[in-house]
């Protein structure tokens, strides 16, 4: 009997001590420490989906594995000058069974950044994380339109800045520079024209379509826009000024303005090949033909009322027609190319679409009654669905052919349509704008993201 409690109470015993050893290990398990090497290999990384604007709250995250927030302590957070601590949070991130620490900085100026690490103690322990380098830009929806000339080995010239070193760039004559004249931060290109330098050849190789923002859509980005490329032949050594180049554009806010490039010095050196006389003289003839024709282009920007009423024809003609619509359509480019006018590729929804979808839907019907006659479903049913894809863009067309279109002769824009209002703006003359509304002898007209009224007797209606 004796025998049998101490087997009993040696069985209970052997229970116990497996039970607590399973409950030590258990707890350990649970119980895990980070390593200072794991905290060492974590970044400071910001926030998705948010846009690194200068003067604007950035978050900034990372994630503590193992560690609770009351075993996380944050130092204090020394940062260079321009770049100002706003507030700091800790929270229980329950994925990881972590700590997630977020971050707000705000950064004076534009520029690439890699913040000094984060000072911290996890569980009683001194370590630091670092941060990753992230690129600040300006906000582009607060900036202005500016003029942004990119040579062909990537030197930049801007509107906006002055301080260029002198010569810009150093070029052997009789070879050709190339460089593109890009726009940013604008929303239309009104007016574009260029001065010929002499003892040169000076050539624009080519015009870009400027793309028009559609009214109340607001995208800001930091994108060039090409206007024109051009190449200059320099043909007497020495120093010259890069050619003035001046564009009337507006920006995000609506307001116009007119922009020029800086005074920047282009060093043109002796060429090592020597060209015969006979060239020489060739070179400097396309060069006077050249100066010619470009001043020819520059001197008519602004147009009469007369060649407003003629471009307006010009873009009706072309509006309408069908078969001669190639035709029409270069007569009108042409007539904008002679007056210095910038071709808008937001064009006009020309009627050739609607004729073509009318043509589909006839053909479509006649091949499909041939083809229920002659009993074949399957082709029945493609000349169905072929004749409702007519139809769908018949539908678009005639809703796209609703929209009226104009030819400003120039003039105020005003807020309410009373000549005695606020003005809003002004409107070149040759500006294609889009008219919203009438009322008696008032037009509501749009011009990128500019709206305003002004009175019918400045708009020659494109028909």
């Amino acid at each position: 009997m004796e025998k049998q409690r101490i087997k009993t109470a040696f069985r209970s015993c052997r229970r116990l001590l497996i039970s607590f050893l399973l409950i030590f290990i258990s707890s350990l398990s649970f119980a895990q420490r980070v390593s200072l090497n794991q905290i060492r290999q974590l970044k400071i990384t910001p926030a998705e989906g948010q846009n690194l604007y200068t003067k604007t709250d950035l978050r900034f995250t990372v994630v503590i594995p193992n560690v609770s927030p009351s075993q996380v302590q944050v130092l204090s957070i020394n940062q260079k000058n321009d770049i100002t601590f706003r507030t700091m949070r800790k929270t229980e991130n329950y994925d990881v069974q972590g700590t997630t620490i977020e971050l707000w900085f705000n950064f004076g100026t534009k520029g690439t950044y890699t913040l000094a690490p984060l000072p911290l103690i996890v569980q009683n322990r001194r370590c630091s994380i670092n941060f990753e380098t992230i690129t600040v830009t300006d906000d582009p929806a607060t900036m202005t339109p500016r003029i942004v000339v990119v040579f062909e080995d990537g030197t930049k010239v801007y509107s906006d800045e002055t301080n260029y070193p002198t010569p810009l760039l150093t070029v052997k004559t009789g070879k050709k520079l190339n460089f593109t004249v890009n726009i940013q931060y604008a929303t239309q290109l009104v007016q574009f024209n260029w001065d010929i330098p002499k003892d040169s050849i000076f050539t624009c190789t080519k015009q870009y379509e400027f793309t028009e923002a559609r009214h109340r859509e607001r995208i800001y980005s930091h994108t060039l826009n090409p206007v024109a490329s051009f190449e200059w032949t320099g043909l007497v050594p020495g120093p010259q000024t890069l050619p003035k180049i001046r564009l009337n554009a507006a920006g995000y806010d609506g307001y116009r303005s007119e922009l020029r490039l800086p005074e920047v010095i282009i060093e043109f050196t002796d060429s090592e090949e020597v060209s015969d006389t006979n060239d020489d003289s060739d070179i400097f003839a396309a060069a006077f033909f050249q100066e010619a024709s470009e001043t020819e282009e520059i001197v008519h920007a602004a147009l009469t009322k007369e060649e407003c009423q003629e471009l307006s024809s010009l873009y009706t003609k072309e509006h309408n027609l069908f078969f001669t619509y190639p035709k029409a359509r270069k007569e009108r480019i042409n007539f904008e190319n002679e007056h210095g006018l910038v071709s808008s590729s937001n064009q006009l929804f020309p009627a050739v679409l609607m004729y073509v979808s009318i043509i589909v839907i006839l053909a479509s019907l006649i091949c499909m009654i041939i083809a229920i006659r002659r009993k074949h479903k399957i082709r029945t049913l493609l000349f169905v669905v072929l004749m409702i894809v007519g139809l769908a863009i018949l539908i678009y067309c005639a809703v796209r052919r609703s929209e009226r279109y104009g030819i400003s002769c120039g003039g105020k824009i005003y807020s309410i349509p009373q000549e005695n209002a606020e003005s809003v703006s002004e409107v070149i003359s040759g500006t294609r704008v889009r008219i919203l509304e009438r009322t008696g002898k008032w037009y509501y007209i749009e011009l990128g993201e500019t709206g305003g009224w002004c009175t019918a007797d400045n708009i020659f209606i494109i028909k």
